[in-house]
């Protein structure tokens, strides 16, 4: 693991920032999608995502040795497939919401089973934001009892469970790149019997689907890759946590809907908590370095 430099460690949250930017181009991508099967969605998505690196790397991925590298590349399969196909079964809102639960995941995971203990700054953190994703989405959160929308949020949780798995594994690895694209060939295999059965997708769909796997996930995970051994697990999952609130963003600029009071008021909340809390970690850092 690279030594972690003020500077190094400044350019790895930008990177996440861009990764939330990145990442909530997800949601208005679904939405104009025709096809409704999630895990064909998610198959396609993750066959260009994983050819993007084969690509850009110009190299078939390598397989590391030890636990951590495997539960890794099982973890970001599990994120990425449980949350699209959720996104099929229930709204948005929850899905969106139930998912970034994973940083209190993480918060159980490394103090139970890590045996970490947790800053009092982190968990304060983690409850600030994860009410604020809650407002920002309390016009549209929705917890209508339907046998479809039951499996959604329940998936949706699953989804944020691994999420949080995932970020403290994968610091673990050596080249986080190779789990992704490790991850990604293993959902397409997941997809593969639904993909058979179903019609050629048509070609709006198609050239949605190459966008969300180069630049939705291909892209936003170089960056994420760069982040993982420069920040500490819930840095990881906090900072992209302004994903949900750019999501309405991109549903404005293409579909003209316009974010309630609420929503404005838990995006403020999420922002401030994010900013002061990245500014309160750097100078407790700095201070210790001195």
């Amino acid at each position: 693991m690279p030594s972690i430099t003020a500077p190094s460690k400044k350019l790895a949250i930008v990177a996440l920032f861009l990764t939330a930017l990145i990442w909530s181009t997800g949601g208005i991508g679904f939405r104009l999608l025709e096809t409704s099967n999630g895990l064909v969605i998610s198959g396609y998505r993750s066959f260009f995502a994983a050819l993007f690196y084969i690509v850009v790397f110009r190299a078939l991925p390598k397989m590391e040795r030890g636990p951590h590298f495997k539960v890794a590349i099982v973890a970001y399969s599990l994120v990425t497939t449980l949350f699209v196909v959720s996104n099929t079964l229930t709204t948005a809102a929850n899905a969106i919401v139930l998912q970034y639960t994973a940083p209190i995941f993480a918060c159980l995971f490394l103090f139970f089973i890590f045996k970490k203990p947790l800053p009092k700054s982190d968990i304060i953190a983690t409850v600030i934001i994860f009410l604020g994703i809650g407002i920002f989405f309390l016009d549209s959160l929705t917890l209508q009892v339907s046998t479809s929308m039951t499996v959604g949020n329940t998936l949706a949780v699953a989804s944020g469970a691994f999420f949080g798995l995932q970020a403290i594994v994968i610091g673990h690895t050596n080249q986080p790149r190779n789990v992704f694209t490790f991850g990604n060939i293993l959902n397409v295999l997941i997809a593969l019997p639904f993909i058979l059965m179903t019609p050629l997708l048509p070609l709006s769909d198609l050239l949605i689907i190459i966008f969300l796997g180069v630049f939705q996930i291909g892209v936003s995970y170089l960056l994420f890759s760069y982040a993982v051994p420069r920040v500490t697990p819930l840095e990881l999952l906090l900072i992209p946590a302004m994903e949900p609130i750019l999501n309405p963003v991109w549903v404005f600029l293409f579909d003209g809907q316009t974010p309630s009071f609420l929503a404005i008021f838990g995006g403020v909340i999420i922002i401030a908590t994010i900013v002061f809390w990245s500014i309160y970690k750097e100078r407790k850092q700095n201070t210790l370095l001195k």
